[in-house]
């Protein structure tokens, strides 16, 4: 009898070039950016709630906006033609929070408890700061949330204006915009001025031979991942080939100045000079400016494309490189002894697809100029699982001054302290050397809000009434 063939949301292991046509039926109905991101220079965010009494209204603009969707199918055929003759097009997407489904009269029983708790109810979990601090778009019920993205600014702006007009009719609507940062060479950097976007869960063999340098399949760490990473069955889809994927939305603003200062301060501390001076900052991060890993050198190389093809097991499984507190390493901590085995430890990986906020010029040299307000990061991910993937990530890793050794330390960069105490972190006084120096490095990140969400197949929202 023949193997029946896996449905998207069981498939553990990348998607081939045959996918497109093998599951043909479930990419045309999941949507864009979660198997991959849009790809765009800018896109905006409008939040929306539905006003009272308003449910049959709302029902209609969400049924006509799925139109303009862009279905992880349109999406890679968007793709081939921007290989061959540029140009870009209109990402569109959309999601529902567990309030908003509830609005629209649906029931939430079949979703996570997370998810229908949201992020507000999730604050002590998450060390958040109370909802009262947040801003004040976050501090009201958020129903849906519309994506656009493009890469010309102009033409985005007017497809924010249109979809405003038709949801104002039900909804008020709020916005965030965010624009993408690179540095001199054309790396895609954030506000602190580090290479981003790195190790990302990669769902097509196609996107992982890309990411190995010369081809190669990777000796030590394979950044591939199969659907059922991110992808589940939509609880109100209807069938099997009706997919979605829990989406978390964070505005998270960076002090840039006050951050600059301290690793300015942490160099001297080290008494480093000359170029050595950006291994401060490497220490706190896990990587250069250029996205060098500190865990395979003690300098920033300059490559275009640097080395992601190692583990911290097998390269400083003493944290003498890279601090267990590093931010990629407590994220991400790629075989580390820290009572779970490297294949679960995989299991927590979201795929992220954050975007900068605020002014996109690069930060220059002049700490008295950078911004200490006003800029930041528009966290998003997806995953199958809002408790094993982003809390587990932000509460037991992150926020953990004992993940992944006794007395590591909080990440220094999203990690949130439930009493206010931040540790020192044990940093190397020496790249590669067994000695260690306490410093203080915390609180230079700030959560704004956000929303839990999820992103319903396409077809839950043609076929609403």
């Amino acid at each position: 009898m023949p193997n029946r063939k896996l449905r998207l949301f069981e498939l553990d292991q990348p998607l081939g070039s045959n996918a497109f046509s093998i599951y043909s039926t479930e990419l045309r109905r999941l949507q864009g950016n979660i198997l991959k991101g849009h790809g765009r220079d800018a896109e905006a965010h409008l939040f929306l709630t539905f006003r009272p009494r308003k449910g049959a209204e709302a029902k209609q603009f969400l049924r006509e906006f799925a139109r303009k969707i862009t279905s992880a199918a349109k999406q890679q055929e968007q793709t081939k033609r921007h290989r061959r003759s540029g140009g870009s097009d209109l990402f569109a997407a959309v999601c529902l929070s567990a309030k908003g489904y509830r609005r629209l009269g649906f029931s939430t029983a079949a979703f996570s408890s997370e998810f229908r708790g949201g992020m507000q109810t999730a604050t002590r979990r998450l060390t958040d700061p109370p909802p009262r601090d947040w801003e004040p778009k976050f501090r009201k019920d958020v129903h849906a949330m519309v994506l656009l993205a493009h890469d010309n600014v102009q033409e985005l702006l007017q497809q924010v204006g249109l979809v405003r007009a038709a949801a104002s009719a039900c909804a008020e609507v709020s916005t965030e915009l965010g624009m993408k940062m690179c540095d001199s060479e054309g790396r895609t950097i954030e506000h602190f001025g580090y290479v981003d976007g790195r190790s990302q869960p990669l769902f097509f063999r196609r996107d992982v031979k890309r990411d190995s340098l010369n081809g190669r399949a990777p000796k030590e760490w394979d950044p591939s991942a199969g659907p059922k990473l991110v992808v589940v069955k939509d609880p109100l889809g209807g069938s099997d080939t009706a997919c979605g994927s829990y989406y978390v939305f964070r505005k998270l603003e960076q002090n840039v100045k006050r951050f600059r200062e301290r690793v300015e301060a942490l160099a001297d501390a080290l008494g480093l000079t000359g170029a050595d001076r950006q291994r401060a900052g490497a220490l706190i991060l896990g990587r250069f400016p250029d996205g060098t890993p500190v865990a395979l050198s003690g300098e920033a190389l300059g490559k275009k494309v640097p080395r992601n093809d190692f583990t911290y097991a097998h390269e400083d499984p003493d944290g003498n490189r890279c601090p267990f507190a590093a931010h990629i390493r407590k994220t991400n901590p790629r075989g580390d002894f820290n009572g779970q085995r490297p294949e679960i430890q995989r299991t927590h990986r979201v795929a992220r697809r954050g975007m900068p906020y605020g002014d996109p010029t690069p930060p220059g040299d002049d700490v008295n100029a950078l911004p200490e307000t006003g800029v930041g990061l528009l966290f998003q991910c997806y995953q199958k699982d809002l408790a094993e993937q982003f809390e587990f990530l932000q509460q037991t890793w992150a926020n953990d001054k004992d993940m992944a050794r006794n007395g590591t330390g909080i990440d220094p960069i999203i990690g949130q302290s439930d009493n206010g105490s931040y540790p020192n972190l044990k940093l190397p006084t020496e790249w590669g050397e067994p000695g260690r120096r306490r410093f203080g490095f915390h609180s230079f990140v700030t959560m704004k809000g956000g929303e839990y969400f999820f992103a319903p197949s396409i077809p839950f929202l043609r076929k609403l009434k």
